[in-house]
């Protein structure tokens, strides 16, 4: 016991304090006193919207969302004359609010499609020219109050485009080589007067009157009241949805600026420069801070998000994917990549050059058309500008 206990009093090595003291040269550089943070760049994924998640309907603040929407033949009937007497398109509204959510008018057109699509189409399958018919098949325009349950909208639908259904799906079987691709599909295109986009429930949970069961069912249908030919009474059929889909068009203009927009795709690109760096050097911490724009920034009814991700691709480890979070913390304007060591070892390993791409977090999932702006490394305000400091370590020469 004494020896051990004269052993833990014991002085440090001499040679291993020195080695220490004297050999080691950490240092902090910035990119506020050295240009690191180069240029930003908008960029795009264009999404499709096979994503399974809310629906955006809508126009607002420069932003359009205009809805697809496929519906499944299976319970059309498959022989038979019917007088389709009336069709409703119904839909179910949340309380996602993005625009004027005082007098939250949504108005909107419904179109039938005239050219082929499948769940791969993105925005640009949109803008195609002739995608859809000339005429409109229905409207809708009214405010949708926000409330803790929100209940249904719906709109009239012609009855001829559902005639049109009821044909197609006989023909269809009596000829399996019929091109069914652009049938039984509507678009809903947001009209001038909107001044709101909000979001649809794709699913709702519904209640099975024969087994008192909850069951998860579409919240998109289409309620037809058609006669058979020889029947002494109505049917009422109900044609469900197969796909839905959402694209909204962005109206961000890249002034060397930092964008993300979970909801349009739009995300950025930080183009880094660490050629001013010294030659064989140890990372010890790397932090990256951005700050918000709140003047160019805009959110729906919703919280502002806090959290960011990041992302690097390195070409030199078989273009790994590394990620990075970035938090503001209590409500701040700056959100602060804490560590982002690999991000600096990675370029100082290849040219030294690369963007790290900015998206919201996870993205978001697509639920929301919140933008958020932060000032980039060419800001007028220097303390505004995106601050990258790394901690490092190099040896003195002999």
């Amino acid at each position: 016991m004494l020896l051990i206990i004269s052993g833990c009093n014991e002085q440090s090595p001499i040679a291993g304090s020195d080695l220490h003291n004297d050999t080691i040269n950490a240092s902090i550089i910035s990119s506020d006193s050295v240009p690191m943070l180069i240029a930003t760049s908008l960029l795009n994924s264009k999404p499709s919207a096979s994503y399974p998640v809310d629906v955006f309907l809508g126009a607002a603040k420069g932003y359009t969302s205009t809805v697809l929407l496929r519906f499944t033949p299976d319970n059309i009937p498959d022989s038979g004359t019917y007088q389709i007497i009336s069709a409703q398109l119904s839909l179910q509204p949340k309380r996602y609010a993005f625009g004027d959510t005082v007098s939250n008018r949504l108005a909107f057109d419904v179109f039938s499609i005239a050219k082929p699509w499948t769940p791969r189409a993105t925005i640009d399958t949109l803008r195609q020219s002739g995608f859809l018919e000339s005429n409109a098949q229905g409207t809708f325009d009214a405010s949708i109050a926000l409330r803790d349950t929100m209940p249904e909208i719906s709109c009239d639908i012609s009855p001829t485009l559902i005639k049109t259904w009821f044909d197609t799906k006989q023909k269809k079987i009596k000829d399996s080589s019929l091109n069914t691709e652009s049938a039984y599909a509507i678009a809903l295109v947001p009209k001038p007067s909107s001044n709101v986009i909000r979001t649809f429930s794709r699913t709702k949970l519904t209640l099975d009157p024969a087994t008192n069961a909850t069951l998860l069912d579409e919240a998109m249908i289409i309620r037809v009241i058609c006669k058979k030919d020889g029947a002494s009474k109505n049917d009422t059929i109900l044609v469900k949805t197969a796909y839905h889909g959402s694209f909204t068009s962005d109206p961000s203009i890249q002034s060397d600026k930092i964008i993300v927009n979970c909801g349009t795709g739009v995300y950025s690109g930080l183009d880094i420069s660490l050629k001013q760096l010294p030659a064989g050097i140890a990372i010890h911490g790397a932090v990256l801070k951005l700050t918000l724009d709140s003047a160019s920034s805009v959110r729906g009814n919703q919280s502002r998000d806090s959290i960011l991700t990041a992302q690097f691709t390195d070409s030199t480890s078989g273009n790994l994917i590394r990620e990075f979070s970035g938090w503001a913390k209590n409500g701040s304007d700056v959100y602060e990549f804490s560590v982002v060591n690999a991000l600096i070892e990675s370029l100082l390993r290849n040219s030294r050059v690369g963007t790290l791409k900015i998206f919201p977090f996870i993205d978001r999932d697509r639920t929301r058309l919140d933008r958020l702006v932060f000032h980039g490394p060419n800001d007028p305000d220097p303390k505004k500008r995106p601050l990258l400091r790394i901690i490092y370590s190099t040896r003195p020469k002999p």
